[in-house]
């Protein structure tokens, strides 16, 4: 449905050109009037009709200053100028404008309601087009998006495997020393995402799986070897054996000596 603003200084003018234009049939459902380009231009902003016609020649005023003034505001609009007048600068102003034709008074039924078919076949085409540029927009934005996360997936693959060889390295290595901020910088993280990205491959923040891997490493040697624990601390990458104690002992519920007792027990009583 569509709407119309018919603006003539003329009420004679205006109501004749209502009636002849085919409501029904061209679809329209509302038609409003103007005796003057200022009230022309107050219907225009409140109703923002589709299709405007207009008279060219107002008291004081110019109706091709009225089209530049609606296709400042709402360039879409489609214009139709009517005139008594054969006036080609009249035409060239209207056609800068866009207006979509130039009519001379007296107007008759068939040509009037032509041209309103001509503006609402031109509405309708430039619907299309912005809806195919909008669906363009958003297939565009859609693809920007899945390439988004293609990219964003494959850098934090690509993150995930160096965290894992990283942790080959902290696992064969057991004695050098680690920080979270040279582990981060490794990978080229910040320390925030290097941390959330090590704890999504081993489920553990990265000081918490070196001490981890370190005490594990630990049992294993207090089992196979009658090494001094002190030799063990230092083995697995603790020079203060009383800090090697507490990390021990929160990792297995024991300390050392404890732990190297139960191991004891459970070889006799094999």
């Amino acid at each position: 449905m569509y709407s119309i603003l018919v603006a003539d200084d003329e009420r004679w003018i205006r109501k004749g050109i209502i009636k002849m234009i085919d409501a029904e049939n061209l679809k329209i459902k509302e038609i409003y009037e103007a005796d003057s380009i200022t009230a022309a231009l107050h219907e225009f902003q409140l109703h923002k009709p589709d299709i405007i016609l207009s008279d060219v020649i107002f008291p004081a005023e110019n109706g091709c200053d009225f089209c530049e003034q609606v296709f400042s505001i709402k360039p879409e609009t489609r214009i139709v100028m009517i005139s008594a007048f054969d006036n080609f600068e009249f035409a060239r102003r209207s056609i800068k404008y866009q207006a979509v034709d130039y009519l001379l008074k007296p107007v008759s039924k068939e040509q009037l309601n032509q041209v309103i078919c001509q503006c609402i076949e031109q509405i309708k085409k430039q619907g299309i087009k912005d809806k195919n540029a909008f669906s363009q927009f958003l297939k565009t934005e859609s693809q920007e998006s899945d390439d988004k996360k293609e990219n964003q997936m494959e850098t934090e693959k690509t993150s995930e495997e160096q965290i894992e060889t990283i942790m080959k390295r902290m696992k064969s290595n057991l004695t050098e020393k680690y920080t979270l901020t040279e582990l981060a910088a490794e990978c080229c993280l910040s320390e925030v995402y290097f941390s959330s990205l090590f704890k999504k491959v081993s489920s553990m923040s990265p000081m918490n799986y070196l001490a981890h891997i370190r005490i594990e490493k630990a049992c294993e040697l207090i089992s196979s070897t009658n090494w001094r624990m002190v030799k063990i601390a230092k083995q697995v990458g603790y020079s203060d054996y009383q800090y090697f104690t507490k990390v021990f002992k929160k990792e297995i519920g024991k300390t050392p000596g404890e732990y190297k007792e139960t191991i004891r027990k459970e070889f006799e009583n094999d």
